[in-house]
């Protein structure tokens, strides 16, 4: 009986570590520069890092910031919300192995066609100059274009 109750205390115990370890990773990712997908892990592209008072944007296999896993089309995601006459820098890093990814703002940054290649980073900056919602997406068809429709600036 009593073997048996240290087991069960071992038991509580390895797995109370065994938790723990998998917080402190999972706190420690966004600092390794790393992406998760539900089959994959690599390393973020060079220079792939939120600018001070920006916006970090990563094209994914799960959408733009993992869209995907935030209800879009239904919900818009990525949101960024500015003020009218700020500065805004954006970093748009293409972490799909596979395929490129485009990345437009409606009115501030929609001019230009761009495809961001596997593994390169893109750099925006614009002044805001009208309020209201602007729409977020890529332009370019990919096997994950419908996730990367959905994002928003919010200028107010």
């Amino acid at each position: 009986m009593e073997l048996m109750a240290s087991r069960r205390l071992l038991i509580v115990l390895a797995g109370i570590i065994i938790t723990a370890n998998f917080g402190i990773i999972a706190i420690m990712l966004p600092d390794l520069n790393v992406v998760s997908t539900s089959t994959t892990t690599q390393a973020l592209p060079a220079g792939c890092v939120k600018p001070a008072g920006g916006f970090l944007i990563i094209a994914s296999q799960l959408g733009f910031n993992d869209s995907v896993d935030h209800g879009v089309p239904e919900n818009n995601w990525p949101v960024m919300n500015v003020r009218l006459g700020q500065n805004v820098t954006i970093v748009v890093c293409n972490a799909d192995p596979s395929q490129a990814h485009g990345f437009q703002v409606d009115h501030y940054y929609a001019a230009q066609l761009v495809s961001i290649a596997s593994g390169q980073v893109l750099r925006v900056n614009f002044i805001t100059s009208q309020a209201g919602s602007f729409r977020v997406y890529c332009q370019i068809f990919c096997t994950i274009h419908w996730a990367m429709q959905s994002g928003q600036l919010v200028v107010t």
